[in-house]
């Protein structure tokens, strides 16, 4: 697997939880499907457009995963400090927005999507270890999991 990115990242704030790390993961979710739809709308090839449409359902289903997690939990306000502390520069929340345009070759487009994925499961793998609940762990693990399926899915169409 080919990957753009690597960083792993460093949080400045003991006592992140997992709902701070999945309320920024329903961002970034969403961007990304957000992202996938207005490529496949844009796609001539016939393939691509059906691989994006499959990743922003993909998308969509990483946000229902994570926003049912959510959504039975107690509501907590997201404090400042804790997503300043997880993305301090904003960078993840910024995901996915700056696409190349409308002009880029289909190797660039698929090296972007691929970047943005690799970025994603960086984000969801440093915080893994961070809780020791195993059933922490392993939501996140299964949000890693999928997410190197789409850098696959787009490497096997970039080198199709």
């Amino acid at each position: 697997m080919r990957t753009l990115f690597s960083k792993k990242f460093v949080f400045s704030r003991k006592g992140i939880r997992l709902r701070h790390v999945f309320f920024i993961g329903t961002i970034m979710e969403r961007q990304a499907e957000a992202f996938y739809r207005r490529f496949a709308e844009k796609a001539q090839d016939d393939d691509m457009r059906e691989l994006y449409r499959e990743l922003a359902e993909e998308e969509v289903q990483h946000y229902q995963l994570i926003n049912g997690q959510l959504s039975r939990w107690k509501s907590l306000p997201i404090d400042k400090r804790d997503l300043e502390a997880m993305d301090a520069d904003g960078k993840l929340r910024q995901m996915f927005l700056s696409p190349p345009d409308t002009n880029a070759t289909r190797k660039e487009i698929i090296d972007y999507a691929m970047d943005q994925e690799a970025k994603m499961v960086a984000f969801y793998e440093s915080f893994e270890k961070e809780f020791n609940d195993f059933w922490k762990s392993a939501k996140l693990q299964a949000l890693v999991t999928e997410e190197k399926t789409h850098i696959r899915k787009l490497s096997d169409m970039l080198a199709g």
